[in-house]
């Protein structure tokens, strides 16, 4: 009976590690290279700890010992052993959770758990490739996902990972080479003149019309609206403080929150008009109080319910689709068309697009870009300043058209 023979481990030189070809038939690796390289030492017996590799050839496993000795050489931490679903599991916690605010979080945390997990949870985080992230941004576009739910993936899974390489869990971000959609256009819908002046009509008979008013009037967002107290109401300078949002959150419930960007905390000038209707519906707020034995303070909320309590965003939108219906506008008008409004007018009356960019609190002004509406009447004032620099008077004094001549 013939001795089986041991498989032989070859070292190279130079410390290169050990590459070997597994030939025990009972072995899951029979027939595949393997190759080992120290990455540290144990700290409780001093013996060198080694990591394996495996592929088909000799070659193949070189190749990979080459770049986990390279890993090793720029401090990356070889022994974590995470799977991308514990990383980014523990990025949001650990990390995210105190950047950004409740509301942001919860909203990652979906596309986390719907979108992200489940197509690359399962694959270990140094061996996440940029083909496994594309291929996930891929399979969304072919589920009809928009291109700005891709694009918030990407953001989650970016930031994930530029972590892990500060961590030295990895050497590179994956992510970095993939290519994302273009975002898609959006056409965000603003009053008309018509439509604007059948709404002011509606807001007159109504006890919430000065919100709606403001919204309309100082282009606040409807968090921010609904978070604001007495206390950011300069009366005398007939302007608001935008400092805090109200916001719905999954685990907290309404809960008041910081404005969404450190440009959304803002000084805002309000018309006459606007200023007009905020003085008189604290008259009556002072008058409803004093009914219930109470004085109206400065923390109190501007709007709020008739025991003084927060307006629900959901209570606030049915209000508002009420008197649109009353109104007769058009379906595709929603809330946010409120503030849209108050940009495009601004725009019609020759503002600056950097100041309307201030007074909506957007941090990037290509985001004014967007909400800014080109509407037909600033398309005819725009043609209107060409009038008569399309014609000259000939000798006769009759205004001729000039036109080009072609070369020949």
């Amino acid at each position: 009976m013939t001795e089986k023979r041991k498989p032989k481990k070859r070292v190279n030189a130079n410390g290169e590690g050990t590459i070997y070809q597994c030939m025990s038939e009972t072995s899951k690796h029979f027939k595949k290279w393997i190759g080992q390289v120290t990455i540290g030492t144990n700290p409780d017996t001093g013996n060198p700890k080694r990591k394996s590799v495996y592929g088909k050839s000799r070659p193949e496993v070189k190749e990979k010992m080459r770049e986990l000795q390279l890993e090793y050489s720029k401090g990356i931490d070889l022994q974590a052993q995470y799977t991308f679903g514990e990383w980014i599991t523990t990025w949001m916690e650990d990390y995210k959770k105190m950047d950004v605010r409740l509301t942001t979080w919860e909203n990652y945390s979906i596309s986390v758990e719907t979108h992200i997990i489940p197509t690359l949870g399962h694959i270990q985080l140094r061996e996440l490739k940029t083909n496994d992230i594309q291929r996930l941004y891929n399979k969304m576009r072919r589920e009809k996902k928009a291109a700005a739910t891709i694009r918030r993936n990407h953001q989650i899974i970016h930031g994930c990972l530029e972590q892990a390489v500060n961590n030295k869990l990895i050497s590179w971000n994956p992510a970095k080479s993939t290519k994302l959609p273009k975002l898609d256009a959006r056409k965000i819908r603003a009053l008309t003149p018509e439509e604007m002046d059948r709404f002011l009509e509606v807001l007159n008979e109504d006890r919430w019309g000065a919100a709606f008013l403001l919204s309309l009037g100082a282009g606040v967002r409807e968090g921010e609206l609904l978070g604001l107290r007495w206390q950011d109401v300069d009366m005398e300078n007939a302007t608001i403080m935008i400092n805090q949002a109200l916001a719905r959150t999954k685990s907290k419930g309404l809960i008041f929150d910081k404005p969404k960007t450190e440009e959304s905390v803002r000084l805002i000038p309000l018309p006459a008009d606007i200023f007009e209707a905020i003085k008189k519906h604290r008259v009556r707020e002072i008058q409803k109080n004093l009914a219930m034995g109470k004085q109206l303070k400065e923390k109190d909320l501007v709007f709020c319910t008739y025991k003084g309590t927060p307006i629900g965003p959901r209570n606030y939108q049915r209000k508002f689709s009420k008197m649109k219906e009353k109104a007769k506008i058009p379906e595709d008008v929603n809330l946010h068309a409120l503030r849209h409004t108050y940009a495009t007018r601004l725009l019609e009356e020759g503002a600056d697009l950097r100041s309307v960019q201030e007074l909506l609190g957007h941090a990037d002004i290509s985001t004014t870009q967007i909400y800014t509406h080109v509407s037909p009447d600033m398309k005819r004032k725009a043609v209107d300043k060409l009038n008569g620099l399309l014609t000259k008077s000939n000798a006769a004094g009759n205004a001729t058209l000039v036109t080009g001549t072609e070369k020949t």
